[in-house]
């Protein structure tokens, strides 16, 4: 694959992250300023409205929408992509993005906000069944190590969301939070048009007539059981690094002393994390991907229980390991599914999943802030405990999973 190519995919990914979490990072850790704009924050489907819930509750509500059309865009996103035009669809997901961060900037209303973060998640939408069909119809040998470059690409976004929304809102106001990201959008959209060709991307990289490298004879009982797991991994992701700025905020005592010194924090921890995905493909290009998908959840478990009770600096521990190990997981099915899935029909179980996982991720919105409201965040790692041992009894049922050999030079 092309270097450029390569280049602006990954860079996509990232960017895809960041604006999905700008809004989230805002009301963590500047909600204030919406208050002074527009006046109290409205009660929401009877959010308390009091103490730290207050603001971040009710703020953090407004973008289920986006993460709801986040999930919901995915298959008509990959459908459009494979009639009519994947280098369009990119086109689309940077311009539109854009834009949809730029209405959010002007917006003169909690629903005008709404309104914007759910234009946000429909463009945003795109990247994932797009994005991610076009590396995985490369070589199948190496498919692990390219997901998980990919997927670090998407740990940088989420890093820099938490760092770029305390910076700008800090120095600017709230709004600059989004212009500046909609600029760069712009800007990256105009460089895919110019970086890439129609010859080059809306081609298909696949021949119907043959089956997928080391494909099961049961790959259905294989997409199905991966289906319902993403159910809960995608829930327990999303309310991973939604929660990680405020549960830095709340127990880190003095060492959080502003809004931008919590964003660096959050910012380390996801570039931490980024490394267990780089591990992590390489190991499941070399060994068993299914024991070391086990070895992954278990251990994830076990740090999201530790954040439980976790306190001060040990909490900045604990949501580091928490991190890399949530991250660290994420290749691991994407790969299961390239390998496995009909070459011919791997577009359409991606846009399938990824609706899985992002329906999944907008529960876990609403989900944050009614526990954070009732008691804190420590019920909501607890219930994440529980996600992750029932991940961990589900791997048990995927059929044994054949390494990949390299495929000898013609």
């Amino acid at each position: 694959m092309p270097l450029a190519r390569m280049l602006m995919i990954n860079f996509g990914h990232g960017l895809v992250h960041l604006l999905m979490l700008l809004f989230p990072a805002v009301a963590a850790l500047a909600g204030g300023g919406f208050a002074e704009k527009f006046g109290q924050v409205p009660e929401i489907f009877g959010l308390p409205t009091s103490e730290l819930a207050a603001d971040y509750g009710p703020l953090l509500i407004l973008t289920t929408g986006s993460w709801l059309a986040f999930g919901l865009g995915s298959m008509p996103a990959g459908w459009l992509a494979d009639r009519w035009s994947r280098r369009g669809m990119m086109a689309v997901y940077y311009f539109g993005s854009g834009l949809a961060c730029f209405l959010t900037a002007v917006a003169q209303s909690y629903w005008q906000i709404a309104g914007a973060l759910m234009a946000l998640g429909v463009f945003a939408s795109i990247y994932h069944p797009v994005g991610v069909a076009i590396l995985a119809g490369g070589a199948p040998e190496n498919l692990g190590k390219r997901l998980a470059l990919n997927g670090v690409w998407g740990n940088v976004g989420v890093a820099f969301s938490a760092i770029v929304a305390g910076l700008l809102a800090n120095q600017f106001g709230w709004q600059a939070a989004f212009y500046v990201p909609g600029a760069i959008c712009i800007g990256f959209g105009l460089l895919w048009l110019k970086l890439t060709r129609p010859e080059e991307i809306d081609v298909m990289d696949v021949d119907p007539s043959k089956p997928a490298a080391a494909a099961p004879v049961d790959w259905k009982r294989v997409i199905v059981i991966i289906s319902l797991m993403t159910v809960l991994t995608g829930f327990t992701f999303n309310a991973a690094i939604v929660s990680l700025p405020k549960l830095f905020d709340e127990r880190l005592g003095d060492l959080a002393d502003s809004a931008a010194t919590v964003g660096f924090l959050a910012f380390g921890v996801y570039i931490i994390a980024g490394i267990g995905q780089l591990v992590v493909g390489g190991l499941i290009d070399r060994f068993s991907i299914k024991a070391v998908f086990a070895l992954v959840v278990a251990a994830e478990t076990a740090a999201m229980f530790w954040v439980i009770s976790a306190e001060g600096v040990a909490v900045m521990f604990a949501g580091a390991v928490m991190m890399l190990l949530v991250y660290a997981s994420l290749p691991i099915a994407d790969t299961i599914v390239g390998r496995n899935a009909p070459a011919h029909l791997r577009s359409r179980i991606y846009a399938f999943i990824y609706l899985i996982t992002f329906g999944a991720s907008t529960a876990a919105i609403p989900a944050i802030a009614y526990i954070h409201g009732a008691g804190g965040f420590s019920q909501l790692f607890l219930i994440m405990t529980v996600m992750g041992g029932i991940v961990l009894a589900a791997i048990g049922l995927l059929p044994a999973q054949r390494r990949v050999q390299p495929q000898p030079a013609e």
